[in-house]
């Protein structure tokens, strides 16, 4: 199994979960941990979940970090519930023929902030894996959105590249998504890049996976190529690879913590 689950979440997982829907695509929801000390404006940190679709064990983890900074943990689930999923890999790409994931994204996090009285406008970003590879794609079609973004061992990366078609570069993004590529507004977006340093297996990523070995043969080159490329784009990024971790969430989720608290601290 490529993914490993997280494990249950640190002090604060225990607290009871709320749940909602999305109203522009009920097949989606999300689970949301609330903190319970007051405060007097809640920011939004949305994790998103990988290949597992482990939403409630990805929300859990963050609740600890939640209750310090008083902010809301949510943790959109990119599968229809209790139906089977059609669909495993199209929340990777944003949109696919079966959803428009950003736009659902964007929709849970609106309904979240009416229900909750968390940020709307602009939220944190954490993703793993599936999830990594959806949040830095996510930062290309809605920068304006996020106020910083922690992108943990994605399996293919997208480049900023205007000369190779999206997904592998970012030519033609407004024709796909809406949003043409505005680099002013990722450069003000504060990015994290995280991988084991053990994560060197090669990987394998299915039909057309040859158009992203450009960037590398497994997840450590291929961030690598990542961050030489955002630099390259005057977009400053933070990158770490995890000593002595794999493939494995609670690791990488545990690095992401001190980033996302700063970048929260800092809106304080």
């Amino acid at each position: 199994m490529e993914e490993q689950p997280p494990p249950a979440g640190p002090e604060g997982s225990c607290q009871p979960l709320t749940a909602g829907w999305s109203r522009l695509d009920p097949r989606f929801g999300y689970l949301a941990h609330i903190p319970r000390t007051a405060a007097r404006s809640l920011q939004t940190l949305v994790v998103v979940h990988g290949s597992d679709f482990r939403h409630e064990v990805t929300c859990r983890y963050f609740a600890a970090l939640a209750e310090e900074t008083g902010c809301v943990v949510l943790a959109p689930l990119f599968a229809p519930a209790g139906a089977a999923n059609p669909d495993p890999n199209g929340f990777k790409f944003l949109r696919s023929s079966h959803a428009e994931y950003d736009r659902v994204l964007l929709d849970l996090v609106e309904v979240a902030g009416e229900r909750l009285a968390c940020a709307r406008e602009r939220f944190f970003l954490f993703g793993f894996s599936g999830g990594a590879q959806f949040a830095h794609r996510f930062l290309y079609v809605h920068p304006t959105r996020l106020h910083a973004v922690s992108i943990a061992a994605p399996g293919m990366v997208t480049l900023i590249d205007p000369a190779r078609p999206a997904w592998v570069g970012t030519q033609g993004l407004g024709a796909l998504c809406g949003n043409d590529l505005d680099l002013p507004q990722v450069q003000r977006v504060a990015v994290q890049l995280l991988v084991g340093s053990e994560d060197a297996k090669p990987h394998v990523g299915g039909a057309g996976r040859e158009l992203y070995d450009h960037a590398g043969g497994n997840r450590i080159e291929r961030l690598r190529t990542l961050r030489t490329n955002y630099q390259a784009y005057g977009i400053s990024v933070s990158h770490r690879e995890v000593p002595g971790t794999g493939h494995d969430f609670e690791p990488l989720a545990a690095a992401a913590v001190p980033f996302l608290r700063r970048q929260i601290i800092a809106l304080r």
